[in-house]
């Protein structure tokens, strides 16, 4: 009966391959058995079986994507069995299905006489996959325009005060000492929740901590006025105040990073991050270029309170948008028989191991000692006490260096924003198509990226150093630091994109992890950096000089350490 069973199989695969757009698969010889449609309970994976054996459709996401089938044994057939009597390699369409689905068989029987109505059956399932393929589509990219808009509101309402804090110590007689203390206020709560939201957005929904997140730092935001007039005399209440606000944010990313690892296909998620990162530099522009208008037009109290509404204006939308996705996950689950999850999005990469070791204990000693998860943490640190150098002190270099006032400065702080924004987006569009394309290796891809972020930033930096007392260069240093930014952008598919590689499940902890630390170093260096300029009469020297040097060193450990294998 062989010859006749390989005849009937090489008949389905030619039918398969026509109906799902895949070129003619040779199956050789199979057990006598018919062939099945699975879907399994908690992936988002169809799973085609031939004779009992299943063949996991993995891949990046596209179709033609070699899949390995599993040897059978007499186990699969009940009886004895010469090895793996079917070829070891196919090459199967892969598809990313919208949601965990109980388990279905679509049976396809070898009656010729049924080939017809076989191929209407599978065609009518094909569009329908195609259809929810479609709609993932558009639930992923609605998920990233979500995820970057809070980004954006996050640094919309971080950098507030680095350009009210001009008019403000002017009117409270603040000497750069207090305004060092004050801005890096904020990164002392900020570097407490980075690890420890990202152990809630692991533990539990990253949606719903993200919600709270944002509810905390947009009260607090709009509370600020109110506290820096109560800090008239004492600046207790104002740091405690920012504090607070740090606090709400430091959940931000942890959990954003949680968020796209679940549902966002692996062949877009560095470019997609990379988007997300550049709504955080599109914040930043907007608050430099609309503040001194609102400073000018209602006074500086105003531009914190306009700012934090746009928080409660995000949660007005993502809180009905979580609520309709969690029922969504609860008519899934309980089809499946698994309790319903808060808040929870479709996961395209989610199987069903991952939900059953959702309890798992988290391995600290594996990620302690891990010469991987340092690296990223030394080039994200070095890269943190320049990115809050020029977050907190760039509009107050232009004036105390160049003489230009406070909204002149804020609008100057334009130009190497927005280019960051553009490199950013580059950088994770060049990163993806070099590991798609198979040209470098992810490791590879990382270190190449990196290595831009870094020595890039401290050659400008180590310029500005060498031109500092040129007080009539102003043009030039504006280009050297939109050159300083920009690159720097390109550590979103550096270090920014490596916590998922690392690991599938721990990805948003890892990262509140290395952005704690570097939050302590950001913090520690925008107030060494207020005490530097107060000692040396404003000169900035010094200060370009060690940033450039912790540039350098990050960059030398993450190139010798980094790399992009799964560990955890």
């Amino acid at each position: 009966s062989r010859p006749v069973w390989s005849c009937v199989s090489a008949g389905i695969s030619t039918m398969h391959a026509q109906t799902m757009g895949c070129k003619r698969i040779d199956h050789g010889s199979i057990a006598r058995r018919p062939a099945a449609w699975l879907f399994v309970p908690g992936s988002r994976r169809s799973v085609l079986a031939f004779a009992n054996g299943r063949i996991p459709l993995r891949g990046r996401g596209g179709y033609g994507e070699d899949v390995e089938l599993p040897p059978r044994t007499a186990e699969d057939t009940g009886r004895p069995c010469a090895g793996n009597i079917m070829p070891t390699t196919r090459r199967y369409p892969v598809r990313q299905l919208d949601a965990p689905l109980t388990m279905k068989q679509f049976p396809v029987t070898v009656d010729v006489a049924t080939s017809a109505e076989r191929e209407s059956a599978m065609l009518e399932e094909h569009q329908r996959l195609v259809v929810e393929e479609e709609s993932i589509g558009r639930d992923v990219l609605l998920l990233i325009g979500m995820v970057t808009a809070v980004a954006f509101v996050c640094s919309v309402d971080r950098a507030a005060m680095s350009v009210t804090i001009l008019p403000m110590s002017q009117q409270f007689g603040w000497d750069s000492s207090v305004k060092g203390a004050v801005s890096s206020s904020f990164f002392a709560g900020y570097m407490i929740t980075n690890i420890f939201g990202g152990y809630l957005a692991t533990r539990f929904s990253p949606q719903y901590v993200l919600a709270a997140g944002v509810l905390l730092w947009s009260l607090f935001t709009v509370d600020t006025p109110l506290a820096a007039e109560a800090s008239s005399d004492s600046l207790t209440s104002l740091l405690v105040v920012r504090a607070i606000m740090g606090i709400g944010e430091g959940v931000a990313y942890p959990s954003i990073q949680n968020i796209v690892r679940k549902s966002v296909p692996g062949q877009i998620r560095t470019r997609s991050l990379s988007f997300i990162y550049s709504g955080h530099q599109l914040g930043t522009i907007a608050s430099y270029l609309s503040s001194p208008s609102i400073m000018a037009a209602y006074g500086w109290p105003t531009v914190f309170w306009s700012f934090g509404s746009l928080g409660f204006l995000w949660l007005s939308a993502w809180i009905p948008l979580s609520y309709a996705a969690s029922n969504r996950s609860d008519a899934r689950n309980r089809m499946a028989g698994k309790p319903a999850p808060a808040l929870s999005f479709p996961s395209t990469d989610e199987t069903a191991a991952d939900v059953l070791a959702s309890d798992s204990p988290i391995p600290w000693g594996k990620i302690a000692s891990s010469p991987a998860v340092w690296a990223i943490v030394a080039a994200q640190v070095t890269v943190g006490i320049g990115s809050g150098l020029s977050f907190s002190w760039l509009p107050t270099y232009f004036t105390s260096q160049f003489g230009v006032e406070p909204d002149q400065a804020s609008y100057l702080c334009l130009v190497p924003f927005g280019v960051t924004v553009i490199a950013t987006n580059c950088a994770g569009w060049i990163a993806d198509g070099l590991v798609n394309n198979g040209r470098f290796t992810r490791t590879q891809t990382r270190k190449v990226m990196q290595s831009i972020a870094s020595f890039g930033p401290a050659l400008c930096l180590l310029s500005l150093s060498s031109d500092s007392h040129n007080t009539d260069n102003l043009q030039g240093a504006v280009v050297l630091v939109t050159a300083w930014l920009a690159l720097g952008g390109f550590s979103a598919a550096g270090y920014g994109s490596n916590h998922q590689d690392l690991s599938q499940k721990y990805s948003g902890m890892l990262f509140g992890l290395s952005n704690g630390l570097a939050s302590i170093a950001g913090s520690a260096s925008i107030y060494a950096t207020g005490l530097i300029l107060k000692s040396n009469n404003n000169d900035w020297s010094l200060i370009f000089e060690l940033a450039a040097g912790f540039y350098i060193v990050g960059c030398l450990i993450y190139l010798t350490w980094a790399s992009s294998e799964e560990e955890f």
